[in-house]
């Protein structure tokens, strides 16, 4: 018979660190030490602290005095502030994700969202989060319970950290379609997805399997539940005494995994329980190479469990010492800030004691208070500089983990021509320095599309960048943020082409005016807004109705997609003047306008906002008029009589010598002539050309009526 432990199995790191504060809290305190509940769902543990005088309570009324510890769990704000405030001394043991947790479901409050906690109403967990909400968020525990709510269209969602990321997805996924926006932060615990992972992988590979912890831990149920699921025999035990032989019978293979409350000796006892070879086995002794001790089968997914003591011994210590990281010079690692002084930062990396990060080791920039850098319960990677220095402390370096980070992303984003953020934190010759986890250089001519004059401008914004060229061993990266914006312009052209249809009103930016139009940017390509496309009346300059960066509704009036011109009106947009004027003036009708330009052939007149009529040159006068500016000009107000409407071609004809008095008739003098001699025997010079006379008289008459 052989017995397989999961990879992740037992004690995680928030149980471990409640337990090592509670312990050094017994340890070093001269008054009463409690824990305001359970410190962590395991009553074995609880029981042996209790051994230690760390006795748990159910309320802060049951106490006068002394120590209280915040367990794993965490409590709301407000049980922290009332034990405060009844002069009891306060260590906070809560885990750091579940700190997350409470600090994500605040922003998301105050940030206006509809808060949505994804767990158990019941769990003191869950009570912590939602109490760090003000009681403002919303705690389902099901897709059906999420459904009943009535959901806003701002919506944030963070889980219960021991959810499994399955339910969470399916929970999520059930509300995609029912609100505009929703923020989702992942607040599941990596250990408690890695130990559910590793549970159910066993469990497939396994005749049997075992699931040792609390039977009031969440988290050791969710894993009995996916052990199930594969349909392998799954027992949810406490203790060894838990066991019923009979579940043992024909099984070769049986498969081990514990809860996160669960210590390391429990899970020994229950070994030993259902060992029928050999009682007093033991984790750690006789590794062979086929991976078996004595009974007890280790693989690529088994973590092996390392004990020095010659027996099981049933003590805290041993249980704290569980999953202790083996560390190395040189090694990057997680941890979590746990102390933040004015020197430097101390960090728990899982090992028997706390890293410290000096200043100097901290970051590359100049700062004077650790706080600007990085946070309490902060999760953080460092390198290990030295195990042990003179004094016996664990150096590590934050911004040499840093450094190498940033080169991998570096290196990333360039083999794979990824966008990467960077603040610019400085001007320089040639360009900008930006801050990538090292020295970024952008050149000028990438800093923007076209020149930039005023660099300055740049310095504490935050760009999208690509990076263009690196040379490790020189420390040299090159990065560009024009190249992002050309990509990005270019898609934003090819989609808005492509939803661009004429007769379309759309909105754009007017990026350049010119004396014939303005040029307006629709989303990466521009249209061009011709100058009579502006207004139905004239107006000499663009400039007279837009200024360039404006935003305006333009009307499409063409595109051709294949050449990328669009034909763009303003004017189509107003009311048309013409169909006010036609309700309200006719033909014959007096009415005022205002000289606004002279041709060789006539004059126009505004006769209405926007509408224009033309006198003709011969309608400005009965006397001949040889250029219209003997008659009028620029700017004056004439009174004119309405000739023609001509509504299809929006034209109106115009009289200015159709209000004025004809001029009377010219009658031309008669020539003098002498009377021939009587008896001459010719005719007069009268009866020779009277008619002449005649007609030039009556021509001249015609003409001045004319």
């Amino acid at each position: 018979m052989d017995f397989i432990i999961a990879e992740e199995a037992g004690f995680c790191f928030g149980v471990k660190r409640a337990i090592e504060r509670a312990m050094e809290t017994a340890q070093s305190s001269a008054s009463p030490v409690y824990t305001l509940g359970p410190i962590i769902h395991n009553p074995q543990v609880v029981k042996k602290l209790e051994e230690k005088g760390v006795r748990a309570i159910d309320s802060l009324e049951e106490i006068e005095e002394g120590v209280v510890i915040i367990r794993s769990h965490g409590v709301s704000p407000d049980v922290i502030k009332a034990a405060r405030e009844r002069g009891l001394t306060v260590v906070d043991a809560t885990c750091p994700f579940v700190t997350k947790a409470q600090r994500v479901a605040k922003s998301l409050v105050d940030e206006g969202y509809q808060t949505i906690i994804f767990g158990d109403p019941e769990h003191p967990e869950v009570k912590g989060i939602y109490g760090s909400t003000g009681g403002k968020a919303y705690i389902v525990n099901n897709i059906e319970e999420l459904q009943s709510l009535k959901l806003s269209s701002k919506i944030g969602f963070l889980a219960q950290t021991t959810k499994s990321p399955e339910s969470f997805r399916d929970l999520i996924s059930s509300v995609i379609e029912r609100s505009m926006e929703i923020k989702i932060h992942n607040t599941i615990c990596n250990t408690t997805e890695t130990r559910q992972r590793s549970a159910r992988e066993l469990a497939e590979k396994v005749d049997l399997m075992f699931v040792i912890g609390g039977y009031n831990s969440a988290n050791t149920k969710r894993l009995a539940e996916i052990c199930l699921e594969t349909g392998t025999p799954t027992y949810h035990i406490e203790t060894a005494a838990d066991i019923d032989k009979q579940w043992l019978k024909n099984k070769e293979n049986i498969g081990i995994t514990a809860g996160a409350s669960t210590p390391e000796w429990l899970i020994k006892e229950v070994i030993e329980a259902m060992s029928e070879e050999k009682k007093d086995l033991k984790l750690d002794e006789n590794i062979t190479e086929e991976g078996v001790v004595d009974g007890t089968e280790t693989n690529e997914n088994t973590a092996e469990v390392n004990n020095e003591s010659p027996a099981v011994e049933n003590n805290l210590s041993e249980e704290i010492d569980y999953s202790i990281a083996d560390l190395k010079r040189g090694q990057i690692v997680k941890g979590t800030v746990s102390q933040i002084k004015e020197d430097g930062v101390y960090v728990d990396v899982n090992y028997k004691t706390d890293g410290f990060i000096p200043l100097r080791e901290l970051t590359y920039k100049d700062i004077s208070d650790p706080h600007e850098i990085v946070e309490l319960n902060e999760e953080i990677d460092v390198v290990v500089l030295t195990l042990e220095d003179s004094e016996g402390n664990m150096i590590l370096s934050k911004k040499r983990a840093d450094f190498e980070k940033a080169w991998e992303s570096i290196m990333d984003a360039f083999e794979n021509n990824k966008i990467i953020e960077a603040e610019v934190t400085k001007v320089v010759k040639g360009g900008l320095v930006a801050d990538v986890g090292l020295r970024g250089f952008i050149p000028a001519s990438h800093v923007a599309i076209g020149f930039v004059e005023n660099l300055d401008e740049y310095v504490g914004k935050t760009l999208r960048l690509k990076v263009i060229e690196v040379e490790r061993d020189k420390n040299n990266v090159v990065l560009s943020a024009r190249e992002v914006l050309e990509e990005e312009k270019e898609k934003e052209k090819e989609k808005t082409l492509a939803n661009l249809e004429a007769g379309q009103t759309v909105k754009g930016q007017i990026t350049k005016l010119v004396d014939f139009g303005a040029f307006v940017d629709l989303g990466g390509v521009e249209g061009l807004l011709h100058i009579s496309e502006m207004s139905w009346g004239r107006i000499g300059h663009p400039s007279e109705m837009f200024e360039e960066g404006q935003e305006i509704e333009v009307k499409v009036l063409s595109i051709d997609k294949d050449e990328e011109r669009i034909s763009l009106g303003y004017k189509q947009l107003l009311p048309d003047p013409w169909q006010e004027f036609v309700k309200k003036h006719y033909e014959g009708e007096v009415i005022s306008g205002t000289v606004t330009k002279i041709v060789d052939f006539g004059a126009f007149v505004e006769v209405g906002e926007g509408v224009e009529g033309l006198i003709h040159i011969s309608q400005l006068s009965h006397r001949h008029v040889k250029t219209p500016d003997e008659v009028v000009s620029e700017g004056e107000e004439v009174q004119v009589k309405i000739l023609n409407i001509d509504e299809g071609q929006k034209r109106v004809g115009l009289s200015i010598k159709e209000l004025q008095e004809k001029p009377a008739a010219k009658v031309a003098a008669k020539p003098e002539v002498q009377k021939e001699e009587e008896g001459s025997g010719g005719v007069t010079i009268r009866e020779l050309v009277g008619d002449i006379f005649n007609t030039a008289a009556e021509e001249n008459t015609d003409t001045d009526e004319e």
